[in-house]
């Protein structure tokens, strides 16, 4: 009978790893949160939403080139951060159903990060061309810009969510916040068809943030007390 082999990192190498996980975590979240902090302080005004006249949109974007620039340049830092964070948090997993769950939850983060860098692009082309662009034009990609960064993000964050809270070694309080935060970010798809329900993009988002703090923190401390998954299936 064959025995499993065990992976037992050294203390020092489980603090870095712990330090690394957390910092990335905080990192997602800070950076995305500072979006409105400096952005609100150099623009002229709030960013007009998707449902304001394109007329609206276009001025702000045209007269707001640096706060545009810089809200992208922070959102892709923070989602930057979301990729540390996943695949940080893939590097922890040891027996092979864990790894399994923990490389399916990585390939979502990398998903919603794509989509919000896209958003980010979008917003940078909005911020180049909406002085010499038709309303419609600005319209478009306004329009694609929000639903790439709020909507399908939100979305597909909620699915790394619960992906990653049923890898194995977390507990039940992570486990079924992980479910609520998943389930509030597909409802986000519901301002698809009524504006309104965008109060789930925000609310989906912020659970989400929070989810990925407290795994961050979960692991940690497993992985310091030893009791976070070690042992890898022998053959």
């Amino acid at each position: 009978m064959s025995v499993p082999d065990v992976s037992v990192p050294n203390q020092g190498e489980t603090t870095r790893r712990g330090v690394a996980l957390i910092a990335a975590g905080v990192g997602f979240v800070v950076l995305y949160l500072l979006v409105t902090v400096l952005s609100s302080a150099v623009a002229s005004s709030a960013l007009p939403l998707p449902d304001d006249p394109a007329e609206e949109v276009r001025d702000w974007f045209a007269h707001n080139q640096f706060a545009a620039v810089l809200t992208g340049g922070l959102q892709v830092l923070s989602v930057g951060c979301l990729v540390a964070f996943a695949v940080l948090f893939a590097g922890t997993a040891r027996p092979s159903a864990e790894v399994a769950a923990a490389r399916r939850a990585r390939l979502w983060a990398l998903a919603a990060a794509g989509l919000m860098a896209l958003s980010s692009v979008l917003g940078w082309i909005l911020a180049g061309v909406a002085s010499s662009a038709s309303v419609g034009t600005v319209s478009v990609l306004r329009t694609a810009n929000f639903i790439a960064g709020g909507t399908a993000h939100v979305f597909v964050l909620g699915v790394f969510v619960l992906l990653a809270s049923r890898v194995p070694g977390f507990g039940r309080p992570v486990r079924v916040f992980g479910y609520v935060a998943a389930v509030v970010s597909v409802l986000s798809l519901v301002s698809l068809v009524w504006y309104i329900g965008a109060v789930f993009i925000l609310l989906g988002r912020l659970l989400c943030m929070a989810w990925v703090i407290s795994a961050a923190v979960s692991t940690t401390r497993k992985l310091a007390k030893g009791t976070w998954p070690q042992a890898v299936e022998g053959g």
